[in-house]
């Protein structure tokens, strides 16, 4: 076990230090094109090329972001349609709901639930009916005359 840990920081460690021995490298490339552009060029179009070579940059990484997205919600999809969700799953927590209920009993639970789902049917019509979710609306300025 303590060999796996091991290995774990190592690999962060020296994977941080290459990623910041990339962006370095990187950017001193960039910096590189950029003053060989200026000088054959003009400062306009160097900056406009770096300025293209970024977004472009930006571009192919929120490309691969929307695969990864897309390839991580269908391995979802596919491993458990029929996922059963954790605090359901917890022995803990149904044998907590269990004792809740007998401690309340069912001929009393029924009255609750019931008061229960008419607040919020009552708040869900309030809040139809209220303009802007409540807010009261601005007082329209009349123009006077100077």
């Amino acid at each position: 076990m303590k060999e796996r840990i091991d290995a774990a920081v190592r690999a962060i460690v020296y994977g941080s230090i290459a990623a910041a021995a990339g962006v370095a490298a990187f950017l001193f490339l960039a910096i590189a094109a950029f003053f060989w552009t200026q000088q054959h060029y003009d400062t306009i179009v160097a900056c406009g090329a770096a300025g293209g070579l970024f977004l472009l940059v930006a571009l192919i990484a929120l490309f691969a972001l929307a695969i990864s997205r897309r390839r991580a919600a269908k391995e979802k999809r596919e491993s458990s349609p029929n996922a059963v969700p954790a605090w359901l799953a917890d022995p803990a927590i149904l044998l907590t709901a269990i004792q809740i209920v007998r401690s309340i009993k069912l001929g009393k639970l029924i009255p609750i639930a019931l008061a229960g789902a008419a607040a919020f049917g009552a708040a869900s019509l309030v809040d139809k009916r209220s303009p802007a979710n409540g807010r009261k609306s601005a007082p329209k300025e009349t123009k006077r005359a100077a």
